[in-house]
């Protein structure tokens, strides 16, 4: 018995090494498959079985990349192409809860309305943005088909013009919405933009706030909100502006819902505000600028330019002004309460004998001169450097200025030089600008 029990105990023994050669010779034998099957058994169970469900989002949630090709034609009801505007791209992949956008899915739209994009494994959705257009219905585009062609309509619009005193078409008058008076700060306008001009024949109109159509993407990322655009609260009471050369400043207050259109009639300009800008000495400034702003209508601002230091500000309306006196960004007066019709006299803080400036702009770290820089702020509006990197300017007033640099192939910058307040000789300053793009 003991005999039997150790021959059997040596044959299982054997076995058992028989199968651990062989298992090893297989594996040598091939190397790869044995290396990556575990592997991928390991990814698809993190993705289909190990991932929880419970606010953390599963590797498909998070992928965005693309897959295929989606095509399309976006036209209006009347089969008119749409070609301004853009198509972003969502995905929501099969068995996930929400969606994202895909990578590269921002598209342009061609001049017939066309766009090919990005697909994904799953649901693409097509979302517009465009400024007064929506889909027509849900846009769901599948990868690796025919283009498909998607219909758009037009927001609602509310519809009014603009006449002169005698019922003429005025022609380019900016008209912009704001909120009543007595309206809740925290109302929105019910429209997509806030200004408009009239066009040839004196018209203009605003196109209404709308929801698009809810799509399987956005119901899924919670992109599309119950309840009507219409229920978010807006502005209660609408006052139109217009303004247009030749014209005082008009308002009026409107309701959204008149149903004969908006009709603002503008009245002719009062007298203009004149009046003489110098120094206490009575030296003109080289660049000076008066700036108005009517103290009921804090939007209204208007200004004009000293010339041999006179100023006329025209086309005011009814009231009182608040009056600045500015050259290059530096404050030279101040003076309020003036009304149309009336002559002013106004005294720079700052004696108007300014300086020749010259601002060399270098690269950081060394002296190469920044050769066709182009350069804002303070006494430059778009000067451009010299070949050797430098810009000028005269009768440059004491004071700290702000310049603005941009240079081809870098990114804008930004720095300061300070004028002092010495002899009233020429001055010369640097700026210097990174290398980063």
């Amino acid at each position: 018995m003991r005999r039997a029990a150790v021959v059997a105990a040596l044959l299982a023994l054997l076995a058992a090494l028989a199968v651990w050669l062989g298992t090893g010779a297989r594996s040598t034998a091939r190397p790869g498959a044995r290396k990556n099957k575990p592997t991928a058994t390991q990814v698809t169970a993190a993705v289909e079985v190990g991932a929880p469900t419970q606010g953390v989002a599963r590797r498909a949630d998070v992928d965005r990349s693309g897959r295929g090709v989606v095509q399309g034609r976006i036209v209006d009801r009347d089969g008119s192409p749409v070609s301004d505007g853009r198509i972003i791209l969502h995905c929501l992949a099969g068995g996930t809860g929400r969606s994202a956008p895909i990578d590269g899915g921002v598209v342009e739209l061609g001049a017939e309305g066309d766009f090919s994009g990005p697909g994904c494994r799953g649901i693409v959705c097509a979302e517009l943005r465009h400024p007064t257009m929506v889909p027509r219905d849900p846009w769901v585009l599948e990868p690796n088909r025919a283009p498909v062609t998607l219909v758009a309509q037009s927001l609602g619009r509310v519809v009014g013009s603009v006449s002169d005193g005698e019922g003429r078409a005025v022609a380019g008058a900016q008209i912009w919405v704001r909120r009543g008076a007595d309206d809740d700060p925290g109302a929105l306008p019910p429209f997509t933009s806030r200004n408009t001009v009239s066009d040839g024949e004196g018209f203009f109109s605003f196109a209404r706030v709308e929801k698009p159509p809810c799509d399987p993407c956005g119901e899924a990322s919670g992109r599309c909100e119950p309840g009507d655009a219409r229920d978010v609260p807006t502005y209660a009471s609408l006052m139109l502006i217009a303004r247009a050369p030749g014209f005082r400043a008009t308002e009026k207050e409107v309701s959204v819902d008149d149903e004969d259109g908006w009709q603002l009639v503008l009245a002719p300009p009062l007298t203009p505000l004149q009046g003489t800008v110098t120094d206490a000495e009575g030296r003109a400034y080289a660049r000076a600028r008066v700036l108005a702003r009517a103290q009921a209508r804090g939007y209204e601002v208007h200004q004009a330019r000293v010339e041999a230091g006179q100023f006329s500000l025209a086309e005011l309306g009814e009231g009182s002004y608040d009056l600045r006196v500015v050259q290059d960004g530096v404050e030279l007066a101040v003076s309020a309460g003036h009304v149309a019709g009336e002559a002013v006299t106004l005294v720079g803080s700052v004696p108007a004998l300014g300086r020749a400036v010259t601002v060399a702009v270098i690269r950081r770290g060394s002296d190469l001169p920044v050769v066709g820089a182009v350069v804002d702020g303070g006494p430059f509006a778009g000067a451009r450097t010299d070949e050797e990197g430098t810009i000028g300017a005269a009768a440059v007033l004491p004071g700290t200025y702000t310049l603005g640099v941009r240079v081809r192939g870098l990114r804008s910058q930004r720095g300061q030089v300070t004028v002092p307040a010495d002899d009233g000789g020429p001055w010369t300053g640097r700026m210097e600008v990174d290398d980063s793009p």
